[in-house]
């Protein structure tokens, strides 16, 4: 006589028989798919293996020779480089295959490009949020080496100035609100008069030449400022003008530079970004 514990083991073993050629049956047909119980766990054996049974994981460097060198000994047929703009970074999928022998595209390479401390530091006040006077005095103190400040009329204005001029702003506010009440409605009308005082040294327009990334050409951005007068104290906003612009220029030039490091090879490098789906 079986014990009900033997009887289910066995019951279990021509269970899991059945499952294994089922998968073997739905690997060599078309359907590829095949129905099995939920309570049976599946174990990868590569582990036991005395080798991985392929190449995966992700390189990450900000060296683009290292990056170039190792994309040239991993890539597979159909690898790509996307170059994504935005983020400055280049991504090589090294499996990607083709489309009579697409890859799992889990074996890549990341490059991110390293940005300098001089453009860290404009991105960090150049983002349209508002920004206290000592903030960008200071700013215009440290890089005043990068900085060309000019007045709202074009006019040049040295740096030191600028910098003094913008420590000094006051805000003069004159509001008068009249209102009238009629039969049929109301109407009210306001008036507001502000005035920034010491114009002539104070920047509209200041413009940081530096290397925005390592490896990438020299860069003139010219930066809007704004005065917010709304509260009692005066608050600054700076914006880089056209930055979009930039970016897809910048991003366009870490493409070049990229195909650059991996020319002779059939690796495309391409100007996007890459997702797996499914």
């Amino acid at each position: 006589m079986f014990s009900v514990e033997s009887i289910q083991l066995l019951q279990q073993g021509a269970a899991i028989t059945q499952a294994a050629e089922s998968i073997a049956e739905a690997i060599t047909s078309t359907a590829n798919t095949v129905a099995l119980p939920n309570d049976y766990q599946l174990h990868d054996l590569e582990k036991l293996l005395p080798q991985r049974r392929r190449a995966r994981g992700t390189m990450s460097t900000t060296s683009l020779p290292s990056f170039a060198e190792y994309v040239l000994d991993h890539a597979e047929a159909g690898a790509s480089v996307f170059v994504d703009a935005i983020r400055m970074q280049a991504t090589a999928v090294l499996n990607l295959g083709g489309a009579d022998a697409p890859g799992h595209c889990d074996n890549r390479a990341v490059l991110t490009a390293q940005a300098t401390a001089a453009y860290k530091a404009l991105l960090a006040i150049a983002n349209g949020m508002q920004i206290k006077q000592a903030t960008l005095a200071e700013y215009l103190e440290d890089w005043g080496h990068m900085a060309r400040c000019e007045t709202a009329d074009g006019t040049e204005l040295e740096v030191r100035k600028a910098a003094a001029g913008v420590r000094s702003i006051t805000i003069e506010g004159l509001r008068r609100v009249e209102s009238a009440e009629q039969q049929l409605g109301a109407s009210r009308s306001a008036f507001e008069e502000v005035k920034a005082a010491k114009q002539d040294t104070i920047p509209a327009f200041i413009t940081i030449t530096c290397d925005p990334y390592q490896g990438l050409q020299p860069r003139s951005l010219r930066c809007r400022l704004g005065i917010v007068t709304s509260a009692d104290k005066p608050a600054l906003t700076l914006r880089i003008a056209k930055h979009e612009e930039h970016m897809e220029e910048m991003g366009e030039e870490l493409a070049q530079l990229v195909r650059g490091a991996l020319t002779g090879s059939y690796v495309p490098v391409l100007v996007g970004s890459y997702s797996l789906n499914g």
